[in-house]
């Protein structure tokens, strides 16, 4: 009775090796930093905004907090570097306009936003009221 109770057919042997290969190999790969974020900042008509004010920033936990600083260029473009996957908030200030954007940091390692800076206030630039 004791060998009965431990044989397992040939077909569900042969199943659960096919399931747990199958586990194996389907696991997503993973990707590691350094991830490299292009912010662009326009207005409504599709101008960049050169010289605009952008902060990238979120708690991460044990890496610590994220909270980069930086400018657009003449092209209205900003260029980050950040080493973990993350979900990052982006916020743009010139003068009285603002922005606010996400990115996330995941199975790429470059990823370009762009988002389009309104007046204070404006309640399409995406960002909470203050």
């Amino acid at each position: 009775d004791q060998k009965r109770a431990l044989y397992m057919p040939h077909w569900i042997r042969l199943s659960l090796l096919a399931v747990f290969i199958l586990g194996l190999v389907s696991c997503k790969k993973e990707t590691k930093g350094p991830y490299t974020i292009n912010i662009k900042v326009v207005n409504d008509d599709g101008i960049p905004i050169q010289n605009c004010g952008l902060r990238l920033y979120a708690p991460v936990g044990t890496a610590g907090t994220v909270n980069y600083y930086s400018a657009t260029g003449l092209d209205g473009t900003a260029t980050f570097e950040y080493e973990y996957p993350a979900y990052l908030r982006i916020d743009a200030v010139k003068s009285s306009w603002r922005a606010c954007g996400f990115v996330e940091l995941d199975d790429r390692n470059e990823v370009t936003r762009t988002i389009v800076i309104k007046p204070f206030g404006d309640p399409d630039n995406g960002c909470p009221p203050l």
